[in-house]
């Protein structure tokens, strides 16, 4: 009888071999297939940070000076050839600025609604309103300046343009 009994332990010796050296090769599958998960969404995450930057030059002669236009991450920028110095705004550069910098700094809670919720909790989207923006320009002498704008005059002082353009008209 002891013979039996030995083949039958041999066989649960094998089968509990053949299970445990299944079980790692699926653990070490699915530890592959995470890595390899986890590696693609960084990839896409990492594009995503770093777009690519694409240039345009173009050359206009006007009677300051000669001037680039170079795209940026879709803006067109116009730099001085000769000094590296941005073109001042236009009048109509000044107007397109003020009119993006007017509805986020706008402070006006005009035409906000409250929505009730049946919680008892109260919410308003406010609509890009009341922003407190991080802004930066670049100064004649090649540094940077950098501010936080909330309201028309700050703003307009920081880039030089007048502030009646971006408050809001009556």
């Amino acid at each position: 009888m002891r013979k039996p009994l030995k083949k039958t332990m041999n066989s649960n010796r094998r089968f509990r071999r053949v299970s445990l050296t299944t079980l790692v090769m699926a653990i070490a599958i699915v530890a592959i297939a995470a890595v390899t998960v986890v590696s693609r969404q960084n990839a896409k995450v990492n594009e995503a940070k770093n777009p690519q930057r694409t240039t345009v030059v173009t050359n206009s002669t006007k009677s300051q000076g000669k001037f680039v236009t170079v795209k940026v991450a879709g803006q067109d920028v116009q730099v001085d050839s000769q000094t590296g110095q941005m073109k001042e705004l236009t009048p109509e550069e000044a107007q397109k600025m003020a009119a993006g910098l007017k509805k986020m700094i706008n402070q006006s809670s005009e035409g906000l609604l409250q929505v009730q919720h049946p919680d008892g909790t109260v919410s308003m989207d406010m609509e890009d309103r009341f922003q407190n923006l991080p802004v930066a320009r670049v100064n004649r002498d090649g540094s940077v300046s950098a501010s936080c704008v909330d309201n028309p005059k700050a703003a307009g002082e920081f880039f030089g343009i007048n502030p009646k353009l971006i408050e809001k008209q009556p």
